[in-house]
């Protein structure tokens, strides 16, 4: 170990324990700091690589970085940072990602988003029309990338609801192959009962501290899937939600103390009683971070699905009578898949 690297692991692993809330927020200092501690050719490495960025906005925040492989992308992924929806958190949280997404030989796409306390917010619907806003480059023409190519979303944390909330919209022009989000806060009215984010209110503050439950069906993807098939609503109650085209994945920590995998479970649920196909894998020993890691289970399931979902054929069938769900068990997750019927 080299000198000092002692006394700031146990610096660092004391902190953790007593604000493990707040690491989230810290992360891209603590980040910097990593890279200031490696040796200097491993810290080239990583830090080599230049992105194009693109904006779709006037404002400072309404921007994307676009990562490009050395060849011909297969595809594209679109990243989508998370931290509770604050300004204090923002798109470097996923360049790790982008830059393993381009040795997969995928585009990247990292988009960055007005946030809580950015100058220029004034509510959820600047957080919530930047994601469709930036979503549209991939239609606008304006990336050197070929049309025709197959996109995925990915999203951790609040990012995970940005991600699924894109997909969950009636209005989707160019629907995603994959949507895939990752330790995700789906259900904002029991985010909000559970005081996700550090006990701070995330949700109130994300909505204005306008009422979660009056929203829920605009802005929590949750509750924005139809009701279940088997009901007793009537008129178009009945009919309400929107079955995405995009094929639903869910990677949650099966230790995530931040963002708990109920969040995810109870999406699995609803989503499956709606005749809706969806996906969620439970990484073993793995929280809410170890995403960020490239090398980590959770990011390795992630992108899995995403390749097995651009080799896929485009779904004729989004929503119906569902077959027997299949629960593997393997070493280091379990996968629970829920399926249409033939």
């Amino acid at each position: 170990m080299r000198p000092g690297w002692g006394i700031l692991l146990g610096v660092f692993l004391a902190w953790r324990r007593l604000d493990p809330a707040g690491f989230c927020g810290r992360r891209d200092g603590l980040r910097a700091a990593a890279l200031l501690t490696l040796p200097p050719e491993v810290a080239r490495g990583i830090s080599s690589g230049k992105p194009q960025v693109f904006k779709y906005g006037r404002q400072a925040e309404q921007v994307a970085e676009l990562w490009l492989p050395s060849g011909k992308p297969k595809g594209v992924v679109v990243l989508i940072h998370g931290g509770f929806w604050l300004a204090q958190y923002g798109k470097d949280l996923m360049t790790d990602l982008a830059r393993d997404v381009v040795q997969r030989d995928y585009a990247a796409l990292n988009l960055e988003y007005r946030r809580v306390g950015s100058p220029t917010w004034k509510d959820a619907n600047s957080t919530l029309s930047d994601v469709s806003a930036g979503l549209g480059l991939l239609e606008s023409g304006r990336l050197p990338l070929d049309g025709a190519l197959p996109f995925a979303v990915v999203g951790h944390s609040a990012g995970g609801h940005l991600a699924l909330w894109s997909q969950l919209q009636a209005a989707n022009s160019s629907p995603a192959a994959a949507v895939v989000s990752t330790g995700g806060v789906l259900d904002l009215c029991y985010a909000d009962s559970e005081e996700l984010g550090g006990g701070a209110g995330a949700v109130q503050r994300f909505l204005s501290y306008r009422d979660t439950y009056s929203l829920r069906r605009e802005v929590s993807p949750i509750d924005m899937l139809p009701p279940c098939r088997v009901n007793s609503l009537r008129g178009s109650e009945a009919q309400r939600g929107v079955a995405p085209q995009a094929r639903i994945g869910l990677v949650h920590g099966s230790v995530d103390d931040v963002v708990p995998p109920e969040q995810s479970i109870r999406f699995l649920v609803s989503a499956t009683c709606a005749g809706i196909p969806c996906e969620l894998h439970l990484i073993k020993q793995e929280g809410h971070y170890e995403v960020l890691n490239p090398k980590s289970k959770s990011w390795q399931s992630t992108m899995d699905f995403v390749r097995e979902a651009f080799a896929a054929a485009p779904q004729r069938k989004l929503r119906g009578a569902m077959a027997a769900t299949k629960r593997e068990e393997f070493r280091d997750e379990t996968v629970i898949r829920s399926r249409l019927q033939e």
